[in-house]
């Protein structure tokens, strides 16, 4: 850690700058050691905040747990071009800023390891893989399912079901390769711009107007 991360994080710093030390440290901690073998203490000495603190922005491993799921959801929402500014765009071409979007973080090696770690421990921690889907993947589909009906309210697409429309379309980019990924196998960006482009001429034939 470094000098002036542990400022940050030390009693002098923000709220703010504190409860992101906690988060970084819950989802390093839990990435390395698993859902179980990780304590609160142990997330508080490396967040270098007191337990009284870790405590009062969270009351259990179980809510933090959620907090660090739903930052990465954040984090890979800001990176999706999932806005209104996309209504003017043509169909393929809005979809395909947000498959490019989408494919980059999902496949990245921080979101990798926190999936896998919540399979290694969901069966001992049942609760966890609700906790992820509504933080994680849950979230990220209701938004590009806002984006679909939008889509349909502009006559782009027909279908009755925006929620399955948009489940089809992030499922072809996710694809065999994000089993290949989370299996340990490499997956290369060429492979990935064939997904991409296969999903978006895939969807464009089944739904657009």
């Amino acid at each position: 850690m470094t000098d002036n991360k542990q400022n940050s994080c030390g009693p002098a710093g923000s709220r703010a700058s504190k409860d992101q030390c906690v988060l970084d440290a819950a989802r390093q901690l839990f990435i390395e050691h698993g859902f179980g073998a990780t304590s609160m203490d142990a997330i508080a000495t490396t967040a270098n905040v007191s337990k009284a603190t870790l405590y009062a922005y969270y009351p259990g491993k179980q809510a933090l747990f959620a907090a660090t799921a739903q930052r990465e959801c954040n984090r890979i929402m800001a990176q999706m071009e999932l806005t209104e500014d996309l209504s003017e765009l043509p169909l393929a071409e809005a979809l395909e800023r947000i498959a490019r979007s989408f494919v980059q973080p999902v496949f990245s090696p921080d979101i990798v390891a926190l999936l896998r770690m919540v399979i290694s421990e969901v069966s001992r921690f049942p609760e966890l893989g609700p906790i992820y889907y509504d933080s994680g993947p849950g979230l990220m589909h209701s938004h590009v399912a806002d984006y679909m009906h939008r889509a349909r309210e502009r006559g782009l697409i027909t279908t009755d079901d925006c929620k399955l429309a948009a489940a089809q379309f992030l499922g072809m980019l996710r694809s065999d390769r994000h089993l290949q990924r989370l299996l340990g196998k490499h997956v290369d960006t060429t492979s990935l711009e064939v997904t991409i482009a296969e999903a978006v001429k895939t969807f464009m034939a089944r739904y657009a107007v």
